[in-house]
This record gives structure tokens, sequence and C-alpha cells, in this order.
């Protein structure tokens, strides 16, 4: 920055200089003296700013040191003048105890240089940060050292020396915190596969999403992820270990990038308005072709045929949306994931509790593929339209017995179950709270179902493609051979949900009084009879 440029800063925020000095010093007479020094010691150093943003950061530093240095030779005067005998030359100063104002200024330098000093430790990479530790709080020798740490001596004093060179170096700098030490942002893992070995990974934790949303787009060294966050080494290197176990983060030489595609909130907004206008035709046409078939699902053999239409409606179209995205979905194996089982991870920059869709469960066969149930969960009708895959096996068990109409058994699941409306109890057996088919008449339901399945998969795969293109465009280098896929999972079950919605939100549906799982079905063989 050139002198002029500083000057012009400098006038338009002179007002901000006078009330430091003003705020700073007892004597008031002094005030436009200690202003004009600030002045003349910014303007002698301008080239060293940067830019117009990191200019008052530096500025106010300056200040800082120039009010200390006014304040130590004011008082040294000052205490001088006080001593010297009438009619003095003024040689012979004497210079007595120091000065509430010098006092306070030391001290403020005092722990400004141990702060600084703390800072830089704090972001020693971890050989360096233990071999030092070891020499200078262990008091061990390098010998001993190089032995605990397999290295050679020389190595060990390499790293003493170069840990004393980037203190020396690093106490002497500005360093500015990065947005994320203060504003970590919002993250949120999704999973999408067999068995999520990833759960924990992000819950009730701020640090991980911070690094993972700073490293999305920019490779960061662990020192620049360090001071992104505020968060000293030691911690970000054990976060930055359990990202990569998990692949979640790879590294490549010294830097960190982000190893998952991130749905952003400006590629959301850009998708939604460029595909909302297309779901309510949609979802009119699909509305409209189920309900002309109500009087044929009513005659087929399943327990909810007595129930009220708008019940009717929500399940059959819950069918027809899930036959199409069957049908729009590739027919290809899930990769294997680092922390095992197979998936698609993925991140929302944002709280995913809230979004479309909220998972789903098919083809859980028992019997000898005679008994069979779904579970499909949609954010409109809430619970008990989705729940928790914990203790997943015996909640499976539970709902089999339910279809079966099985005797009241000890399952630690069943009550669970019953008070979140999946299933009910009579006292004897337990009892399906949801549509429970034979499967002749379910496979007709389907057929019935088909012309309206087929126009969903058309929208699936035309909106999927529209999301898969435009999320490559969204996305760094280094995650783009992951959008389709991911693209794909997401907004083919997104897109059932989002048709849903509009229909309640245009009052054509309407969210169930009671715990009824509207959007969740089983069936039984035509030869299975129930207990």
């Amino acid at each position: 920055m050139d002198r002029k440029h500083a000057s012009s800063l400098i006038s338009e925020n002179l007002t901000s200089i006078y009330g430091f000095a003003f705020a700073r010093l007892y004597d008031k007479d002094k005030v436009d003296d200690l202003c004009g020094e600030i002045i003349v010691e910014i303007l002698g150093s301008a080239e060293k700013i940067r830019d117009d943003g990191a200019f008052w950061a530096y500025a106010w530093r300056v200040a800082e040191n120039t009010f200390k240095k006014f304040i130590r030779r004011e008082n040294i005067i000052a205490r001088a003048e006080a001593q010297m005998p009438e009619n003095s030359d003024g040689f012979g100063v004497y210079v007595s105890a120091q000065s509430f104002e010098e006092e306070m200024a030391e001290r403020e330098e005092q722990n400004e240089e141990i702060y600084r000093l703390r800072r830089e430790l704090s972001l020693l990479s971890k050989t360096h940060r233990e071999v030092s530790v070891m020499y200078y709080v262990k008091n061990m020798s390098c010998s001993e050292i190089a032995k605990e740490k397999n290295i050679s001596i020389e190595m060990v004093k390499y790293h003493l020396f170069k840990t004393r060179k980037l203190l020396k170096e690093g106490i002497g700098m500005e360093r500015n915190l990065g947005e994320k030490s203060y504003n970590p942002g919002t993250f949120s893992l999704n999973f999408w596969g067999d068995y999520n070995y990833y759960s924990g990974l992000f819950q009730n934790r701020k640090l991980p999403g911070a690094i993972v949303l700073a490293a999305y787009y920019t490779p960061m060294t662990a020192r620049e992820l360090s001071l992104e966050t505020g968060v000293a080494m030691p911690y970000i290197e054990d976060e930055l270990d359990i990202l990569e176990t998990a692949g979640i983060i790879k590294k490549d030489g010294d830097k960190y990038q982000t190893n998952i595609v991130i749905i952003t909130e400006a590629y959301e907004t850009e998708l939604w308005k460029k595909t909302k206008d297309m779901y309510p035709a949609a979802s009119d046409k699909a509305f409209d072709d189920v309900r002309s078939l109500l009087p044929k699902i009513r005659a087929l053999d399943f327990s909810w045929k007595d129930a009220d239409d708008n019940r009717l409606m929500i399940m059959a179209l819950n069918l027809a949306f899930v036959e199409g995205y069957k049908k729009a979905s590739p027919d290809k194996p899930m990769p294997k994931l680092p922390l095992g089982g197979h998936g698609y991870i993925h991140g929302y920059e944002r709280d995913w509790s809230k979004d479309h869709f909220r998972g789903i469960t098919l083809g859980t066969n028992f019997d000898d593929n005679k008994i069979f149930y779904a579970l499909v969960g949609y954010n409109v009708f809430g619970r008990p339209n989705f729940f928790s895959v914990g203790n997943w096996s015996d909640k499976q068990m539970a709902m089999h017995n339910a279809i079966k109409e099985a005797p009241i058994n000890d399952n630690e699941n069943a009550p669970y179950l019953i008070e979140n409306g999946y299933i009910t109890s009579d006292g004897e057996n337990y009892h399906a709270n949801f549509p429970v088919f034979k499967k002749s008449s379910f496979d007709e339901l389907i057929e019935m179902l088909s012309p309206v399945s087929e126009k969903v998969c058309v929208l699936i795969k035309e909106i999927t493609t529209m999301a898969t293109k435009m999320l490559i465009e969204h996305s760094p280098a280094s995650v783009k051979d992951q959008c389709a896929d991911i693209a794909t999972n997401i907004y083919s079950l997104d897109i059932m949900a989002i048709l849903m919605e509009d229909l309640v939100a245009r009052g054509k549906l309407s969210v169930p009084d009671g715990n009824d799982a509207v959007t969740t079905w089983g069936w039984r063989s035509d030869d299975h009879s129930s207990t």
C-alpha cells in the first residue's frame, strides 16, 4: 500500500485514532502529540500493509506500540524534570521508579509476548512439538530423544533448530485467526448404504465439521487449519487422523482436502430455482390417477381396506413413488467404505435432520421370503414413518412378529415400536399398525399403479440428470467423480418427498391424526396364515 492511500484511510478515520489516544492518556493535553506520532509511524511503514483488509489490524498494532513508547518517554522526561535542580542545564537526569502507566504498558507487552509464544507453540507440528517438550521440559538429552523417537541425533538437533527458528519468526508475526474460529458453520454427514459406521463421527461436535468445510475447495496444511479454526495443533492432528482414516479427508503431501461431496447452500438454492415448477403438475397427475383407482384398491385383500381416503391415498402414492424410484435407480453395486460396509457418504452445509427424506428400508424378508415389510420416511409425515436403526435386527423381528400377528414375546424393542406407533398389542398378540397385504393383492396393486410409477421414474431421471450436472459445476475437482452417484441417491429420494410435501401444502393430502405408520407396508404370502 502506498503512503497516499494510507493517508486517505487515516483521514477518513481520524476520529477513531483520537478516540484511541484520548481513552489511554490521563493528560488530555498530550492527545494531539500521541495522535501525531501514531500517524507518522503508520505512514512510515505503509508499504508493509498488503491491502485495505489488513490495514486496520496493522494500524492498531502500531498504535499500541507507539502508545507504550510514548508513555515511557513522557514519564522519563517528567521524572527527570522533577529531579533537576533549579536553573539546571538539563544534564544529570535522575530516573526514579516506574509510573503506573509505564508499569501497565510494560506488563501488557510482557503478556503479549507470552501470548505470542504460546500461540506459536500451539502451531508446531507433532514432531517439532514432541522433541521440544522432551528436550526443554523433560530435560532429555539428544541421544535419549533419538532413541525414544527412533531417529538420528542429527535429526533431533535439526528439529530443535527448526523449532527455535519457527518460534523466533512466529513471535514477530501478526497472525489472524480464520472465520471458522468464531463461525464454524453447520455440517451434517449423510449416509446411504447397508451398515452405517459413520453415524457418530460428527455428532454433537463442531470441530470436525469446521475442518471439513474449511478444506473443501482449497487444500490446507494442518498449521493453516489450526489458524483457520483457532484450535491448537495437537487437537487438529487428532481430528485429521480420524477423518483421514474414515475417508472423509485425504492427504496429499503436507496438505489435506475434504474427500466427500458437500451439498452447499448455494447449490441447493440454484437447483430448487430450476426445478420447483416441475413438481405441482407431476404431483397433481399422480394424485388424480391414484384417486381414480381407489374403488379397485379397496377391493383388494389387505388390512387397511376400510381406512379413510386420505390414508389410502398416502399409502398408494407412496407405493407408486417407491416403484418409480426403483425403476429409475441404477443397478450397480455400492462401493466399499473405509470404516466398513458399503454405500455412499456426503455432507450438507446445514442441519440434515430437516431434510425432505429420512430414509428407506426395502427388502426385509422372513420365513423363506413369505413375509416382507418396508418402511419409508417422509419428513412431512413425521413419526412413526421413520425410526432409529439402533438394535436393527431386533426391531426387524418385532415388525415381522406383528405382520404374523405372533404372540407377545420378550423382544426388548417391541415397547419402542408400540410407543411410536409401528405396531400394537392386544395383550396376547402383536399386530401391525400399517397396511398388510396378501402377496397376490400386493402384486395386483403394484400393477395398477405402474402408469403412475412410470411417470415418477421419468421425473426422477430428468431432475437427477440436472442435479448431477449442477453438482459437478459446484464441486471441487477432487470430488467431481463422486457427483453422479451422490446426486442420484439424494434427489431420487428427495423427489418422492417433495411430491408428498407439495400435495400436503396445497391441501390435497393431510397429515393423519394419531400414530399410524401410513408410509410403511407389509405383505404375507398367500399360503402364510397368521400365527
